[in-house]
């Protein structure tokens, strides 16, 4: 029993990870505006600072 019961959870287990991600949304929606954000440039005129691309 013990030879069916494990693969029969990994796979009941995969399906259920499936069903919720298919919830999820991420990324802007058309129309959105993006938010402020700050990122640490790593390279050119303005290495090591903190900047907004927005």
């Amino acid at each position: 029993m013990r030879h069916t019961l494990v693969p029969s959870l990994a796979i009941m287990a995969l399906f259920s990870a499936v069903a919720v991600a298919g919830d999820l949304e991420s990324g802007l929606k058309v129309g959105d505006s993006a938010k402020f954000f700050l990122v640490k440039d790593c390279t050119g005129p303005s290495a090591n600072e903190s900047l907004c691309y927005r």
